[in-house]
């Protein structure tokens, strides 16, 4: 009998009319760089494609003797040739918490021309002491954003200063958006 019943509900299925033929579809999508934002991607990126005032978020965690949060908040202004500056103010809590002020002049970055997708460089944030590197995210030529994160691999370059403090290790992650672009991305 269950035989039958399991050979009844294969026939059913396989002979059944296509009332679910509009709910499954066998084309396959691909995502397209910029297309939901807006922007197009013909693959021209370089270092003019990051050009003016940025806004710069970034948060995670550092630990300078006892974990806790982290975060910055300015604005980074790029030059579209390499070199950026910037106005940060830094917090940390790891058993207290502090703030300050680093304004920088003297940072660079890179956004190397890929053969397609988004473009992908670096960023280096000169601190009082030391520094913070980051890998960048650019999702399209039009360089309105950019993601960022920290890409010191969990340790800071030797004699980084954070707020006054040495943080032994420190994660950051963040984003930019160029002042002035309402459309976002």
């Amino acid at each position: 009998m269950k035989r039958v019943l399991f050979a009844a509900m294969a026939l059913a299925l396989v002979t059944a009319p296509p009332a679910f033929a509009g709910r499954h579809s066998s084309k396959h999508s691909t995502t397209s760089w910029g297309i939901e934002s807006g922007e197009g991607d013909d693959g021209s990126f370089s270092a003019a494609t990051l050009n003016g005032t940025y806004i710069f978020q970034a948060s995670g965690f550092l630990n300078n003797g006892a974990p806790g949060s982290a975060a910055m908040l300015g604005t980074l202004t790029f030059d579209g040739v390499g070199g950026v500056t910037g106005n940060l103010t830094m917090t940390a809590a790891d058993g207290g918490q502090f703030s300050c002020p680093n304004i920088f002049t003297g940072g660079s970055y890179t956004l190397p021309t890929p053969l397609s997708g988004p473009g992908l460089g670096t960023l280096v944030l000169p601190m009082t002491a030391g520094s913070i590197n980051f890998n960048l995210l650019v999702p399209s030529p039009e360089g309105k954003s950019a993601d960022a994160i920290q890409s010191d691999n969990g340790a800071l370059v030797t004699g980084t200063t954070f707020c006054g403090a040495a943080p032994t290790t420190m994660a950051l992650k963040g984003h930019l958006t160029r002042v002035g672009d309402d459309s976002g991305d």
